[in-house]
């Protein structure tokens, strides 16, 4: 069985890499070529191009200016087509370069699951039609979707969260602390800015003043919390020695890698809106939520996006129609006296940090698949892909 992949960044190519592991138990002669990073390459993917090369995640001006390295990669892929089709395709998340991926492998029939879909329901609802048109079945984390995909007729699975598969439920804090290296009582704070350079360059000086501030005002705290460390683990599909670099005047410590324990290690975390606010809900990190990004995603955000609602993953997860669990400081919120305020409301003993890691500890029920799907979401992820293949599943165009 030969199987096409893209995964654009370090959380997609993670969770893609879990789910050709999975197949690999039902297709034992698998083989895997496309688009992602080094986790994908170490599960034994050829890569076209590396994740680094053409993922984006800091607005429009961004996608524009990597349009050249796009188009070629496209064509790469179109090359590698004409010469082999191969039995599915495993698209995950990154819908600005995944739906154009989806018309191509629908042009050439090649069946086409996608995990993680665009989130219609926040902008571009008209990429539904493109979804219906070009794939054979939808696997999605968020169990809210389902009605919008079933509104169209495309073909749904609700798989839990691949994060059951991915965290280290077991692990403790002090584990946690001797595996990163951290002797002794000292208190500690996850930083997590990102997992694209794009991302990252946006939230680096935010980060790094409001750290400052947030470091100054513990000074006054009990000694137990004074003066933590800075735990700021760094994804392997971006430059390490230029991200640590960003961060400095503080007592930062840094990892390849290794964010669940970083998390794990600490009494609260500073996290990107995104996939890792979850995994903190679920190793039970009381954190605030940030977001910045540059003035034309802003304008859209505020002027053309109609959706107003959570933006977090842990709180779409906890609190899809209620109050946030997690507060959200975005855009022009994100600044650093905020953010070193509700830092602090998490930190410290008080109601607010009670009151989320009690909200929190219902985390993991949530991230569980149905059972008819199998023990984990990357099984699930797998299963699809093998039935798929097996009956040369063809896309199923409009409702009637």
């Amino acid at each position: 069985m030969e199987l096409f992949v893209s995964a654009g960044d370090a959380s997609s190519e993670t969770h893609a890499a879990a789910a050709c592991e999975e197949l690999k138990r039902l297709a034992p002669d698998l083989k895997i070529f496309g688009l992602g990073g080094d986790r994908l390459a170490a599960a034994g993917a050829e890569l076209l191009m590396h994740c680094r090369e053409f993922s984006v995640g800091g607005g429009p001006l961004e996608v524009i200016g990597k349009l050249p390295k796009r188009y070629r990669l496209e064509g790469k892929v179109e090359e590698r087509l004409f010469a082999k089709r191969p039995d599915a395709a495993l698209l995950v998340d990154n819908g600005e370069i995944n739906l154009r991926l989806a018309s191509l492998l629908h042009f050439f029939k090649v069946p086409v699951v996608y995990y993680i879909p665009p989130k219609v329901w926040v902008w571009r609802p008209g990429r539904l039609e493109d979804i219906a048109l070009h794939c054979a079945k939808v696997l999605s984390i968020l169990p809210f979707e389902k009605p919008i995909y079933e509104e169209w007729g495309i073909p749904f699975d609700y798989v839990g969260n691949p994060l059951l598969d991915e965290l280290p439920l077991a692990l403790t804090a002090p584990e946690a602390r001797r595996r990163l290296g951290i002797e002794g009582d000292r208190p500690a704070v996850a930083v997590l800015p990102g997992s694209r350079h794009s991302e990252i360059r946006f939230h680096t000086g935010v980060f790094t003043e409001a750290l400052a501030r947030f470091a100054a005002e513990t000074k006054a705290l009990p000694e137990a919390l004074r003066d933590p460390l800075f735990l700021v683990p760094i994804p392997p599909s971006v430059d390490f020695d230029a991200v640590s670099k960003g961060f400095t005047g503080l007592d930062f410590r840094f990892f390849r890698g290794m964010s669940h324990e970083c998390l794990k290690a600490s009494r609260a975390a500073l996290i990107k809106s995104g996939t890792s606010t979850l995994e903190a809900g679920v190793l039970g990190t009381p954190m605030v939520i940030a977001y910045q990004s540059g003035k034309l995603a802003r304008f859209i955000f505020h002027h053309i996006m109609r959706y107003r609602h959570h933006v977090g993953m842990v709180n779409l997860f906890l609190a899809p129609e209620g109050p946030a669990v997690v507060e959200e400081l975005i855009l022009e919120r994100c600044t650093p006296e905020q953010l070193s305020r509700g830092l602090m409301d998490v930190y410290v003993d008080g109601e607010k940090r009670s009151r989320q890691l009690k909200e929190l500890a219902r985390a993991l029920d949530l991230l569980k698949p149905p059972s008819r799907l199998g023990a984990s979401p990357s099984a699930a992820v797998a299963g699809a892909l093998y039935k798929a293949a097996q009956e040369k599943a063809q896309p199923i165009g409009f409702p009637v």
